[in-house]
């Protein structure tokens, strides 16, 4: 008779989209939204489109790249990647860029 073994994985480790979400609380920004679209994790404003999205590169690395202008054909593409870099301040980035977030001086 053969035997069925279980095979178990390590704990996956969180999901991206709650870490960003909770880099993005941390920072105090409560009408800013983020959510998972493929591998990436998208960032918009409370009734807004995204403006920013976030993709994991590697252990450890994000690129943040921002939405472009939109174009006669409708949709405004993905601008390339503007910055690679940890996961808190790639959100930060994000933020300031969109003007969600004043730096401090």
């Amino acid at each position: 008779m053969n035997q069925v073994i279980g095979i178990h994985s390590a704990p996956r480790s969180r999901a991206l989209v709650d870490r960003v979400r909770d880099a993005v609380a941390a920072l105090g920004c409560g009408l800013v939204w983020a959510r998972a679209s493929g591998p990436h994790v998208l960032i918009g404003r409370d009734g807004s489109d995204a403006f920013a999205r976030v993709t994991p590169l590697g252990p450890g690395a994000f690129g943040l790249a921002f939405r472009g202008p939109a174009s006669a054909e409708g949709a405004a593409p993905w601008d390339p990647v503007l910055l690679i870099d940890d996961l808190a301040d790639v959100v930060e980035h994000a933020l300031v860029g969109e003007g969600a977030l004043v730096p401090l001086a």
